[in-house]
């Protein structure tokens, strides 16, 4: 089973309620996922085997004030993360142009920092998914399968 870190960039709590369902969920799937709520550079980078990133996103499309250190870190000190898999579940708001601006940006910094997605990343819009939760545990089902 997998080694899991579960990122999470939240504002307003709703991120982080999926956060803690999916690592309740793969835990339940026999997988050691620990959720990071505040994570930091050398979690993230220090024996590392897979990543789930859960974030909303914040003001004119900025990544969460929680998970925003992170990000610039990573950005600015530009690790290779080639050994690391990584699966993302980004929130937003398709009435917004910035719609999951915040999740498409740690997508992209986990792309270039060269870490393998792990299957097509989750984009919950609140505009169209009544269930969120529900959306993700399903995600989460056959994300762990490629695990």
């Amino acid at each position: 089973m997998a080694n899991i870190k579960v990122l999470v960039g939240s504002t307003y709590g709703n991120a982080s309620q999926i956060a803690e369902d999916c690592t309740d969920q793969l835990q339940r799937l026999g997988h050691d996922a620990v959720l990071l709520s505040e994570p930091t550079y050398e979690q993230v980078v220090e024996d590392t085997e897979v990543l789930l990133i859960c974030t909303s996103t914040v003001g004119q499309g900025e990544v969460p004030a929680n998970l925003l250190p992170l990000y610039c870190q990573l950005k600015d000190r530009a690790p290779v993360l080639s050994h690391v898999r990584f699966g993302l579940i980004a929130l937003g708001d398709s009435s917004y142009e910035t719609y999951a601006e915040g999740g498409k940006q740690m997508n992209e910094l986990m792309h270039d920092l060269q870490a393998k997605p792990l299957g097509q990343a989750l984009y919950i819009d609140s505009c169209e998914t009544p269930d969120a939760d529900e959306e993700a545990a399903s995600w989460i089902d056959v994300w762990a399968t490629k695990l």
